[in-house]
């Protein structure tokens, strides 16, 4: 057991040094692995094999620099406004200044951001978006050829407890987390697109993907609401700004406490408590990414572990 513990921290740390790599390499191979069923499904429906890799990978591929286009035109539209925004901050920041010197407050003393700053930090993350972008296109580029490596083959009949049988008991548990997820999550951030276009809030697009990422991440809607109602206030005040919130609290509501129960069903087995232990862990380990991978990993791990407990090489 010492063995392997030591193993462990030794891969952790390896992971921790390599994270970009292992980051784009592993969200390269999860968005594959969930996608992998689709050829099977199109081969069982008279689909040639290889036909049926071959079109799904070419629909990845479209798909992929689609999005990636609409994403670089929106965040590009939102550097270009990075300046007004800059102005409605400082004017909301002397009318807050100017209501706490009435009340006899000193201003200076309260907790008065300092617009040039906050906004300069708001600049270098729209302009690492920009360049996460073209990892964006590597990613999808990794996905096609990760497809096209893939055997076409079902379910595999591997002997109950062994490491294969766990291994694909991992792999169904992954494609249902990320597949449930992902459907629930794209339902949501189309209807949270849709909300923001109908209120007039820069970029759409970009808020609606951060919403579908944070589908993933167990209790990401709070963080995912932030930058757009920030963003409408600063447009169109705090009225646009609080409509804005409640229909999008509705939205993921509904999403997460009515429907995604019952398309779960029981559960994956894991407790909160698990849950927020493996954000903090992943999220140490290989970064922000490690969020969304958290819940992966640990189920991967969960099934995995017994195995190399059981074989563990005695001292």
């Amino acid at each position: 057991m010492v063995a392997l513990g030591a193993g462990l921290v030794i891969i952790l740390a390896g992971l921790h040094a390599a994270a970009t790599i292992v980051n784009l390499t592993l969200l390269s191979a999860l968005v594959a692995a969930t996608i992998s069923p689709l050829p099977f499904f199109l081969s069982r429906r008279g689909v040639n094999r290889a036909a049926a890799v071959v079109l799904t990978a070419a629909v990845v591929l479209v798909g992929g620099i689609v999005l990636i286009v609409v994403l670089g035109k929106s965040l590009g539209s939102l550097s270009q406004n990075l300046p007004q925004y800059q102005s409605s901050l400082a004017d909301i920041v002397e009318r807050l200044s100017g209501r706490l010197a009435a009340r006899g407050l000193d201003p200076e003393q309260a907790l008065k951001p300092d617009v040039a700053r906050v906004m300069g930090a708001v600049r270098g993350l729209v302009g690492a978006a920009l360049g996460l972008l073209g990892y964006g296109l590597f990613a999808v580029v990794l996905v096609v050829l990760m497809l096209l490596e893939m055997p076409v083959v079902g379910p595999g009949h591997a002997a109950p407890g062994s490491l294969q049988h766990r291994l694909d008991e991992a792999m169904r548990l992954v494609r249902r987390f990320v597949g449930l997820n992902g459907l629930l999550g794209g339902g949501v951030a189309i209807g949270n697109f849709f909300v923001m276009l109908l209120l007039g809030t820069d970029s759409p697009a970009v808020w609606a993907v951060l919403s579908f990422l944070f589908a993933f991440v167990p209790f990401g809607f709070v963080f995912s609401v932030i930058p757009p109602v920030v963003l409408t206030l600063l447009e169109q005040g705090a009225g646009q700004a609080g409509l804005l919130f409640a229909l999008l609290f509705a939205l993921n509501f509904i999403g997460d406490n009515v429907l995604k129960p019952k398309v779960m069903g029981g559960g994956l087995g894991l407790s909160p408590l698990v849950i927020v232990l493996s954000l903090l862990l992943w999220g140490f380990v290989l970064g922000p990414v490690g969020a969304l991978l958290a819940v992966p990993l640990t189920l991967t791990l969960r099934q995995v572990l017994p195995v190399l407990v059981e074989h563990e090489p005695a001292l």
